[in-house]
């Protein structure tokens, strides 16, 4: 039997791959060498960001005062009791055990395998850290003697997302509470008292729509401060919800604070390495006489209306009422309180949001239309019988047995239909929305704080594009006293009440007191009036002499010689016929100072009245104007 031979042959691939192993390996000693040595620094900074955190701390809001230096807007302080999470972080730890240990133990004794099913473990741990959180929350009840609870406040959500903030557990302590608790919780407790600021409104619901009020932003602005690479935590900001507060937030909005600090591994501060103190927003002058806008206000009283005032040179709105009102203090803290201000139509600010068809005291407008078109002059005479008859449709006069002869002059001061109704037709529809859009009741009057984009002064191009037909002779008689689709603001009539005052075209309002504005023509962005100074001196006769012996009488005061219009609309609301009470006037008469409009909206046919409702509230305000 032959033995059997066995042999092996040199491989020639094998060192090959001795080579590549050898090469991948001195890499990899090449690759640990760069990143020990040389990219040192780098990863020893990207290591510092990690166990590093932001924090935002937004600024107070700046102040805002009324043009004679009085307050109505700041911030009030408000005390709250707040628990930080790191510090009770081995708290939570050791209830969770607890909890599990009872449940546990009670499967051991059902003869059960301990063992937790999903979701529990989560529901152990929130049960867990409310626990803890209510143990304090009775400790804080017991010194108080009071029962507060929870917060409605997502604690969990907290824990994740803000560890860094402490979390609320009663927010807005009394100044009582605060001083027991400053006495009798430890320096070194988790349990911290903190100051922080809300919106305080002096005055309450008095000039509410045009104040405004704040909400909590979104975020805080944090642009070009340190560390926008870190993770960053943010407290609750406010920015401005309506109003000045929000037409002025860029103004008023505080500058953040900044605090940079060391977290450990489970995102809890240890170390403090940054601290930048928020700073106040700036303040700002409105242009609102505070005691002019209450006694408006209080006139008004219970009824729903609105008033602008105005600085006749300047524009600047003096006061700016709308009723019903809202204490921004109180109304988004009630829910009783904000669905009753819903009902009542609260929000609306009538001033410069609401849209009413202007009455007799778009007259004025008529009036120039017909001097500047030739169609009436200062010798023009017209009989009223009660009626006008406009093709085959009879118009009524508000006398319904008629004025008799009447000039100009006796027609402002009697608001007479008829006169006008003839006026109107014989200066044609297109002459009187000439006229009506020179003096900018087609435009925003540019008010800071934004109004109605919506003003009407209806062509027959207006009423084709709402599908309503072609013009005819009656919308024209209608404009011609200020009704059918004519749709204007109690600002866009002060603020045409103001320039026919100045002989000029438009009046630029502005909420901002500002004694260097230089106010011109040119600011204004208007012009001359088409008047004659005849023709201009006999408007202004019959708006003296309604004051004085004709429907704007109740408006009249002592020294001062008021130039008045006024007015009284009808309006059909949820079909039922409605009326809305007007009046414009300015004062003094031969040298004017101030303008103004006031509307009030009735709640039964034939309520009120121009002259009867509006014109006490004229005669308050400027009553008080003069006063000062």
């Amino acid at each position: 039997m032959k033995s059997a031979r066995y042999s092996t042959r040199h491989n020639s691939r094998i060192p090959i791959f001795y080579w590549i192993f050898a090469a991948a390996f001195l890499a990899l000693i090449a690759a640990l060498g760069y990143r020990q040595i040389f990219l040192y620094d780098f990863y020893t900074k990207r290591g510092e960001r990690q166990s590093m955190r932001r924090v935002i701390e937004p600024g107070a809001r700046g102040d805002i005062y009324d043009r004679n230096g009085k307050l109505l807007v700041t911030n009030e302080p408000f005390f709250t009791v707040g628990i930080y999470f790191n510090e009770i972080l081995g708290e939570f730890r050791k209830e969770y055990s607890r909890l599990k240990k009872i449940k546990f133990d009670a499967m051991r004794a059902a003869g059960e395998t301990p063992r937790f099913k999903d979701g529990e473990v989560s529901e152990m741990t929130h049960q867990a850290r409310a626990n803890v959180l209510n143990r304090y929350l009775g400790m804080i009840n017991k010194i108080l003697g009071s029962n507060y609870e929870m917060p409605e406040d997502n604690y969990n959500r907290h824990f994740r997302i803000n560890p860094l903030l402490p979390f609320p557990l009663i927010r807005e302590l009394t100044a009582r509470e605060h001083a027991i608790l400053a006495e009798r919780i430890p320096v070194n407790s988790p349990l911290q008292l903190y100051t922080d600021t809300k919106r305080y409104y002096p005055y309450g619901d008095i000039a509410a729509h045009v104040l405004g009020t704040v909400r909590n932003s979104d975020g805080v602005d944090s642009e070009g401060m340190p560390g926008e690479d870190l993770r960053t935590f943010a407290g609750v900001g406010k920015v401005g919800r309506s109003g000045i507060e929000r037409a002025f937030d860029y103004m008023l909005s505080g500058q953040s604070g900044l605090k940079i600090m060391v977290v450990d591994n489970e995102g809890f501060k240890y170390e403090d390495i940054m601290d930048v103190s928020p700073k106040k927003g700036k303040s700002m002058n409105s242009s609102l006489d505070i005691d002019l806008q209450q006694v408006i206000e209080d006139s008004i009283g219970n009824r729903k209306g609105a008033a602008a005032v105005l600085d006749v040179k300047t524009g600047e709105v003096l006061a700016l009422a709308s009723r019903p009102s809202y204490n921004p203090n109180t109304v988004y803290k009630s829910n009783a309180e904000y669905a009753a201000a819903e009902e009542a139509g609260a929000w609306l600010n009538r001033s410069t949001q609401g849209l009413y068809p202007p009455g007799s005291t778009f007259k004025i407008v008529t009036a120039m239309s017909g001097l500047m078109t030739g169609a009436i002059d200062d010798q023009t005479v017209i009989t009223c019988n009660g009626y006008y008859k406009v093709d085959s449709r009879l118009f009524p006069c508000n006398n319904r047995y008629g004025h008799g002869n009447l000039n100009l002059e006796g027609a402002l001061a009697l608001s007479c239909n008829v006169f006008f109704y003839k006026t109107g037709l014989d200066c044609g529809h297109r002459a009187i929305a000439a006229t009506a859009k020179e003096m900018g009741l087609d435009s925003s009057t540019g008010i800071e704080i934004g109004d109605s984009p919506y003003t009407v002064v209806p062509t027959p191009e207006y009423k084709r594009r709402r599908g309503r037909g072609g013009w005819v002779n009656g919308d024209t008689a209608n404009i011609s006293i200020g009704q059918g689709d004519l749709l204007q603001t109690p600002l866009q009539m002060a603020c045409m009440t103001a320039s026919f005052a100045r002989g000029e075209t438009r009046t630029k309002a502005s909420i901002v007191h500002d004694p260097t504005r230089v106010t011109d023509m040119e600011y204004h962005g208007g012009e001359k009036l088409g008047l004659t100074r005849e023709q201009y001196e006999t408007i202004l006769k019959g708006m003296v002499l309604s004051s004085t012996d004709g429907t704007s009488r109740r408006a009249r005061i002592k020294g001062v010689t008021i130039a008045a219009k006024s007015g009284t609309a009808q309006v059909t609301v949820n079909g039922r016929p409605l009326t809305l009470a007007w009046m414009v006037a300015f004062a003094p008469a031969d040298d004017p100072k101030v303008a103004m409009s006031v509307m009030i909206e009735g709640e039964e046919p034939g309520d009120v009245g121009g002259g009867k409702t509006a014109g006490p509230i004229v005669k308050a305000a400027m009553e008080q104007y003069f006063r000062k």
